[in-house]
């Protein structure tokens, strides 16, 4: 029971808040209706067609002993008319009130008398004495416009109590929903400089930690950056002194060897410095995918001489030029590493533009595809990824493309027998 009352719910907070107000509010005002129908309406419906029934019967009988003249006297001083009537109106639908004084009526005075309700009046149509009378009242007497009144009145105050409490709530769900933007945001690397804690206090508090949380995080990657480039300095420096002392050594297989270790260190330092390094966040611009996929491929003879290309002419994303670049060099060059052909396409479909990259190469085992964009991961048996780098490159490629609201994803090949990346972005 629960389980189903939880599946009709609303999920979203501002619906949940309106819900929690207005069932109460709703709940209260149908109760206050049926119980001021039951004590207190219904009551004095009764009360007004017993004495009309009363005034009806005082006429009928005045009319029995002394006339239609001496009856219409008496109806006058009761503010009433009785006259005489040639044929009976046509009587239009009736609310559920009108029926009720009918009916009342009718117990009361006869069975076959028929009431007409109009605008401002009630005719009561009677035959007595083989004569047809009709007995004029003012719907006033009988209907009384103050419960009317009323329920206008509680159905117009709680519109706007529940108009008030809608922009109140939704002010507060709107701190709230900007604070999860801000967070997210700051997940993938953007600052949002205009963000300020508001709504109640404990949202304020909320958004405060947030910011002071979001300082901290930003002085520790500074601080680690800073750390880390003053240790690359030294380090380049040092490399830098080896490899020229190694060229002024006589060349040999041991000499050669040691120049081959020092240009591995050169590309582990800087792949680390990629990794830890602080990306700005640049303004996005219209990139043409096919230009920026010419551009890699065109950067290595080996990588051109792989790849087959499959995409329009016309096809622009509006994102972060470099940062796809770089994203789309290291997945490329990876697949270059590792296989002999290549076959990047491009499909776009409403409003997602996907970059498949398909290769030959041996595959990735699918006990290692969820760990395959882990910093430093290689699979050492089968596919021994960035064989020249500390495997970081597909770390880096991960981390850009939450950047630019996308991301990878990493299958078989089905258009050859080795792996597929898949990049996907909103357009």
């Amino acid at each position: 029971m629960i389980k189903k009352l939880k599946k009709i719910l609303p999920k979203k907070l501002l619906a949940r808040l309106l819900l929690i107000f207005l069932v109460p509010l709703i709940l209260t005002q149908c109760l206050v209706v049926f119980f001021f129908y039951d004590r207190h309406w219904e009551k004095i419906i009764n009360r007004f067609t017993n004495i009309a029934s009363n005034q009806v019967n005082l006429l009928i009988d005045e009319y029995d002993k002394n006339g239609l003249l001496q009856s219409n006297l008496y109806a006058i001083t009761l503010s009433l008319k009785i006259v005489p009537y040639s044929e009976t109106k046509k009587n239009l639908s009736k609310s559920f009130l009108e029926k009720k004084v009918e009916k009342n009526l009718q117990n009361r005075i006869s069975k076959n008398l028929k009431v007409f309700f109009g605008k401002e009046t009630i005719e009561l149509y009677f035959i007595q004495r083989q004569e047809k009378l009709t007995i004029i009242f003012p719907r006033k007497y009988l209907l009384s416009e103050t419960p009317t009144i009323l329920f206008l009145w509680m159905i117009f105050s709680s519109l706007i109590l529940s108009l008030v409490a809608f922009l109140f709530l939704r002010i507060q769900v709107r701190a709230i929903h900007r604070l999860a933007i801000s967070a997210e945001e700051f997940g993938k690397g953007k600052f949002n400089r205009n963000f300020k804690p508001e709504g109640a206090t404990e949202i304020r508090m909320a958004g405060s930690a947030f910011i002071k949380m979001r300082k901290r995080i930003k002085n520790y990657i500074s601080q680690r950056t800073s750390f880390l480039a003053g240790i690359s300095h030294d380090l380049g420096t040092l490399i830098t002194r080896i490899k020229l002392q190694l060229e002024l050594m006589k060349k040999n297989k041991e000499i050669d060897s040691i120049k081959s270790d020092v240009d591995t260190m050169q590309l582990f330092l800087k792949e680390y410095l990629d990794y830890s390094e602080k990306i700005k966040k640049d303004k996005d611009s219209n990139v043409n995918i096919l230009k920026i996929l010419n551009e890699v491929i065109n950067s290595s003879a080996i990588i051109k001489k792989k790849t087959t290309l499959r995409c329009k002419k016309n096809l622009f994303l509006k994102t972060n030029k470099n940062n796809l670049l770089r994203i789309l060099f290291n997945l490329i060059e990876n697949a270059s590493n590792f296989g002999d052909k290549i076959i990047i396409s491009v499909i776009n479909v409403k409003d997602i533009l996907t970059i498949n990259i398909d290769d030959n190469g041996p595959g990735i085992p699918s006990q290692f595809k969820k760990k395959i964009f882990k910093p430093f991961f290689k699979v050492d048996d089968s596919r021994n990824l960035n064989q020249k780098g500390s495997g970081l490159g597909l770390s880096i490629a991960n981390e850009l493309v939450k950047k630019i609201n996308g991301e990878i994803l990493i299958d078989n090949s089905k258009k050859l027998s080795g792996s597929c990346f898949t990049i996907k972005m909103r357009r």
